[in-house]
């Protein structure tokens, strides 16, 4: 069977503007009375060499500190950022990057949840799981409110449904977020800090949802998150983005017992929040 995701040596580089001071005989150019000085693009790698593959129905977490990439690497993988160089081959099918945009991606049944939901305001929470579904034409308006019942009722959310998202807590809003992606039926769902900002109840609702897609459905999940507990509590993989590239996938009690300076510092940390360093 084909791997439901492969990445082969994906690079990444953004390239900024700075200013330099004007040397003797640069260009200074006066606009409005100011001065600007001559300006450079300088070039910066964030993510270098990435590789990474995951089989149908494996569900993994990326961890790492903030500002490294981690969200960057899900909107590569979803079509919304090209990269530089690298191949991207989704259950089996590699996407060259002229074509590698979020409609081709999404034709391969890829989903993306954002960290903050994402929701259109002015549309309650049935219209707002009904939207991908109306504007790829899946089906009738019957069957296409029968799928949006069965997305609402695995997320737990069917008593919401005539809400607007401004009246939802955070637990629901990415309960909704995740219905929404989910009623497309990916086959892969990529979510980006699912359990930021959550309190602790609405955190342990939330795990076993996720859990039920990959146990039902076969989903492919990728998960963002600087909970790396959540790792322990879903049974999945741990990987780290460290130093603009991926480590290589392990469980969280491996991590938790491991020498690696970036990996003690960050789980001394999630032991000082737990209460336990």
């Amino acid at each position: 069977m084909a791997e439901a995701l492969r990445i082969e040596n994906l690079n990444f580089s953004i390239y900024e503007n700075v200013r330099t001071p004007a040397a003797k005989g640069g260009v200074i150019s006066k606009v409005f009375g100011n001065i600007f000085r001559s300006s450079s693009l300088t070039h910066r790698q964030i993510l270098k060499d990435i590789n990474m593959s995951l089989h149908p129905g494996e569900t993994v977490c990326i961890g790492g500190p903030s500002g490294q990439g981690k969200s960057l690497l899900l909107r590569l993988i979803a079509g919304l950022e090209k990269p530089d160089s690298g191949s991207l081959f989704y259950f089996g099918e590699y996407i060259p990057r002229e074509k590698h945009s979020a409609l081709q991606i999404a034709l391969r049944q890829v989903g993306l949840v954002l960290q903050n939901g994402a929701l259109i305001s002015n549309l309650t929470v049935r219209d707002n799981v009904a939207l991908p579904l109306r504007y790829h034409r899946r089906g009738s308006e019957k069957e296409i409110a029968e799928k949006v019942g069965m997305a609402l009722d695995l997320m737990r959310v069917s008593s919401v449904a005539s809400n607007f998202p401004h009246t939802l807590s955070a637990g629901m809003l990415k309960r909704v977020a995740i219905a929404r992606s989910w009623v497309m039926d990916p086959k892969l769902l990529l979510m980006d800090e699912p359990t930021a900002g959550l309190d602790n109840y609405n955190r342990r609702n939330l795990l076993p949802l996720i859990d039920n897609m990959r146990s039902l459905f076969q989903t492919t999940i990728v998960i963002v998150t600087h909970d790396l507990r959540m790792a322990d509590e879903l049974d999945s993989n741990l990987i780290f983005l460290h130093d603009k590239t991926l480590t290589e996938p392990h469980s969280f009690d491996y991590w938790m017992q491991s020498k690696e300076v970036f990996a003690v510092q960050l789980f001394r940390d999630l032991q000082k929040r737990d209460g336990l360093y």
